[in-house]
């Protein structure tokens, strides 16, 4: 896929490949997720196992490097984003909208939502996703996120 310039590819991420998402997201998200783990009653340990059994991770590279990753689950007719994550080195170049944009794409007709989890302190985040066309639809304030969700139109639909 080519947007703005981009030259993105996307490939199912190999074990290695799930572990270095996990770090990056770790490292990403360390102001939180480590905590929020915790008050899901969990370990970091049993998140890793439920990254490697649960969807499926994808490696996005830019130009054959590895600029970053999404975990997707196909639930019913919902697509979760578990997560997405772009190398420090590789954003604000439009790769995270690139990914939101292809999966749109790629499950025009196949499912009628995407839905993610938003940590408050992550406005950079929810502010790619409402220009998205993402909506809150409702809160988890003891974890401090938002779920939102985006309507998928079928193939030949307009949003």
């Amino acid at each position: 896929m080519v947007r703005r310039g981009l030259m993105l590819t996307y490939q199912q991420a190999s074990e290695e490949e799930v572990v270095a998402f996990l770090e990056l997201l770790r490292e990403d998200a360390r102001d939180y997720l480590d905590q929020t783990i915790a008050l899901m009653g969990e370990t970091w340990e049993h998140f890793v196992e439920i990254s490697q059994q649960v969807g499926r991770v994808y490696e996005v590279a830019q130009d054959g490097h590895p600029a970053g990753y999404y975990w997707i689950e196909e639930r019913g007719r919902e697509l979760h984003l578990h997560g997405i994550v772009v190398k420090a080195e590789f954003r604000g170049q439009g790769i995270g909208t690139a990914i939101l944009e292809r999966l749109r794409e790629e499950y025009a007709g196949r499912m009628d939502v995407i839905e993610l989890g938003v940590h408050d302190s992550n406005g950079r985040a929810k502010a790619l996703y409402e220009r998205m066309g993402f909506i809150i639809v409702r809160r988890v304030e003891e974890l401090g996120f938002s779920v939102m969700q985006m309507e998928i139109k079928g193939k030949g639909e307009r949003g």
